[in-house]
């Protein structure tokens, strides 16, 4: 039985670790990061860097420095600029701060794995021809409409090849 965290029910205005259930971990992508005024611990103003997702049911994450270093580790730059479309993992992890004990918002100190499956036959796309999975699946998707595998994309190829090299006959030709 899942149980609710009462803090969902205050709708808060910046992910915590209440978000997550027991040993969920979350995939998101930086949409931009910022300096902003927001309300912290207590009801006190403050003003520091707010990440924001591009997952529209993920809520900002106030960025303190443990995880701005990881954020910087993983988009290969310090600056908040670059880290536009960095995909990041946040999981939970049980810290001490501010002389309390408890559970917090983190992020992890390497990129996230990707994985890509194909449309046609659902098998994970793979590296090939020197291109990463995510490649793959970009050309592939911009070529044939749907994300395919090395393999279903050779499918389609020839078939599309086959198909042009059948010229239709006309039959009103009289030679």
């Amino acid at each position: 039985m899942s149980k609710t965290h009462w803090k969902k029910f205050q709708n808060p205005d910046y992910i915590g670790a209440y978000a997550f259930d027991e040993g969920e971990e979350k995939v998101v992508t930086i949409d931009y990061a910022q300096k902003e005024k927001y309300t912290g611990n207590g009801g006190k103003k403050d003003e520091g860097l707010v990440v924001h997702f591009a997952e529209k049911d993920v809520k900002p994450m106030i960025a303190n420095s443990t995880n701005s270093k990881r954020i910087e580790k993983v988009a290969g730059s310090p600056y908040v600029e670059d880290w536009h479309g960095v995909r990041i993992q946040l999981y939970t992890e049980v810290v001490t701060a501010f002389g309390e004990t408890g559970p917090a918002v983190r992020v992890r100190d390497f990129a996230p794995k990707e994985e890509f499956y194909c449309d046609d036959c659902g098998a994970a796309i793979k590296a090939s021809d020197g291109k990463s999975p995510r490649q793959i699946a970009a050309s592939t998707k911009k070529r044939y409409g749907v994300e395919l595998c090395a393999n279903c994309a050779t499918k389609r190829f020839e078939a599309k090849k086959a198909e042009e090299a059948e010229e239709p006959v006309n039959e009103n030709d009289e030679d």
